[in-house]
Parts: C-alpha cells; sequence; structure tokens
C-alpha cells in the first residue's frame, strides 16, 4: 500500500469489506490495506466456521444499517471494521483538518507510528 499526503483509504475499505461473500473473499479484500489493517487481516482469517462467517455478515449488515450489536460481536469483530492504526490516523486527520495520509506520513516521520515488515503499529510518544 503506498499512502501519499492525500490518500483517504476509508471508503475504498470499506466497499473492500462490503464486496466479500465469503471468509476467503473478506481474506482477499483486506489484503491490499495490510499495512494499516494487520489487526482486522488477522481477525477475517481466524473466522474458521460457516457459522462465525454468518455471525460476522449479520452483524456487518446491522451495523451498516445503524444498529447495535452485541458486545460479544463487539469484542471478537470490532477490528475489522475499524482497524487500530486506520482509527487513530482517522482521529489525528480530524483533528488537525488534514487528509487521511498527510496526518499518517507526519505520524510516521514523528514515529509515532512505526513500519516493520509492511505492517505499521502504533509506538505513540
Amino acid at each position: 500500500m503506498n499512502i501519499g499526503y492525500v490518500t483517504e483509504p476509508e471508503k475504498d475499505y470499506v466497499k473492500a469489506l462490503d464486496s466479500a461473500f465469503t471468509r476467503d473473499a473478506l481474506v482477499k479484500a483486506i489484503l491490499p490495506f495490510r499495512l494499516v489493517a494487520n489487526d482486522a487481516l488477522l481477525i477475517a482469517k481466524s473466522i474458521k466456521t460457516q457459522n462465525d462467517w454468518q455471525d460476522f455478515r449479520a452483524g456487518l449488515r446491522r451495523e451498516r444499517r445503524g444498529e447495535p450489536n452485541s458486545e460479544q460481536w463487539m469484542e471478537r469483530f470490532a477490528a475489522i471494521l475499524l482497524p487500530k492504526i486506520m482509527l487513530k490516523v482517522s482521529m489525528v486527520a480530524q483533528q488537525f483538518c488534514a487528509p487521511w495520509g498527510c496526518a499518517y506520513i507526519r505520524l510516521r516521520d514523528e514515529g509515532v507510528i512505526q513500519e516493520v515488515k509492511g505492517i505499521a503499529r502504533w509506538r505513540g510518544k
């Protein structure tokens, strides 16, 4: 994933999730975002049974309709909807009225985000 100053991956990420109709398709949909959504990728790979998949898809549909999910569902699958790095960068971007990509690059340059083997990690300061 190449992140430039005006990169805004959130909408593409949401479209990718919504277009995945199998567990394997979900994993493939998240892979291009692995740099900033590795936690989501790990959870998607942990979905093993058809019941787990149906539970995830039902919760995703509820989320898209603005309906709440159970605490258990959120604990298990929320990182797929809001990967940690994407969420934290979005919060910084919103705080400073900056594009998502600009916030990511500044956080990386300042050492708050560290990229290790193609995966971004929040180091904080």
